[in-house]
């Protein structure tokens, strides 16, 4: 059968304030027994000055202890070379936790895990602080929400419950990475999502980019989804903030969206696409996006997915047009610099 999502249609003009990027299992409303409840918030970097490349998630799963798996985790990858990257894997945050050591807010993002937390300051600033377990990695930083929120809900009775909000699809980032004693000083830009709900991870394959020029007031945020049982078949979507407009262009719209690989990697007999391409457009405005995974590895806490989901950082070529009578015109052409992407497996 044909998986049919039920989507919130497409307009882009919801309030999102700092609740909704608070802590929202509500206990009694578990929406699907048959899979694990998890929550997630995932922060990014890169700053190209160092060539320093880091994520981190804080994570909670099954806080109602329906399986018996109740649960809290930090994950997250430092990557000490990505531009000049000759082969070096990233080092890993891969932490679990004691469901009593998490403590999160409704009010906002402010979350706890043990010696981890994030520390919500003001409407559009947080900190994000904490260390890996065996002391190998540290770090302390400030992101401070750029362009505005977007949120994506997806719901399938019985089926799938999965909700997703970037609270910050770009940010300035200031603050410090710690590895084996070297002090590492960020100033950059960077990225935050959450995402929240239960789904069976066997009809799920996650593709993610994102990619921002705050000197351009431009950022965009792309989801997609690899068709069962089709050779090359997506569906996604791209939520576009651009000198304070929020559009929102895809297949879930009623739009023409394309992906399409360029290049594949084989690991462990599953396939991903390190090199992608994507087009799409709406009656009014056009994207055409190319991004080259510079450093691709395993994500450890699997992004609080619970799939096979492999971590990049990539270089992107983008094209933004808006629809002038009959003629595309070009609002900002040939866009380039580094951005996050991620990958799931897809079978052979």
């Amino acid at each position: 059968g044909e998986l049919v999502l039920q989507i919130d249609g497409c307009t882009d003009n919801e309030t999102l304030t700092l609740k909704n990027d608070g802590y929202q299992y509500a206990r009694g409303k578990d929406p699907l027994i048959s899979a694990l409840y998890r929550e997630w918030w995932f922060f990014t970097l890169y700053d190209i000055q160092i060539d320093i490349g880091f994520c981190i998630g804080y994570a909670v799963s099954d806080p109602a202890k329906t399986f018996g798996e109740q649960g809290a985790a930090v994950g997250g990858m430092l990557w000490t070379s990505v531009t000049n990257n000759t082969g070096q894997d990233s080092i890993d945050v891969s932490d679990v936790y004691n469901y009593e050591q998490f403590s999160a807010y409704k009010e906002n993002a402010t979350v706890t895990i043990d010696q981890n937390f994030i520390k919500v300051l003001d409407e559009t600033t947080y900190q994000v602080v904490g260390s890996s377990r065996n002391e190998q990695i540290r770090w302390s930083l400030t992101f401070k929400q750029y362009s505005y929120a977007c949120r994506q809900k997806e719901d399938v009775p019985e089926l799938l419950d999965l909700d997703w909000i970037s609270y910050m699809p770009s940010a300035r980032v200031v603050g410090v990475i710690q590895y084996n004693n070297q002090n590492f000083t960020i100033n950059t830009t960077g990225y935050h999502d959450h995402n929240y709900g239960a789904w069976p991870t066997d009809l799920f394959n996650w593709i993610w980019s994102q990619f921002h020029r705050i000197d351009k007031e431009f950022s965009f945020v792309l989801g997609a989804y690899h068709i069962p049982l089709t050779e090359d078949d997506y569906v996604g979507y791209i939520f576009i903030r651009y000198r304070g407009q929020r559009i929102k262009i895809g297949t879930l719209c009623g739009n023409q969206f394309h992906l399409k690989p360029l290049e594949r990697k084989i690991i462990d007999g599953k396939k991903y696409s390190v090199h992608t391409k994507v087009e799409t457009s709406d009656d009014n405005y056009k994207i055409d996006i190319e991004y080259k995974a510079r450093v691709n590895n395993k994500n450890p806490g699997d992004r609080g997915l619970g799939l096979k989901v492999f971590e990049q950082i990539s270089y992107y070529q983008v094209s933004f047009y808006q629809k002038q009578g009959q003629d595309w015109l070009p609002l900002e052409e040939n866009l380039t610099g580094y951005g996050f992407s991620e990958w799931s497996h897809t079978n052979l």
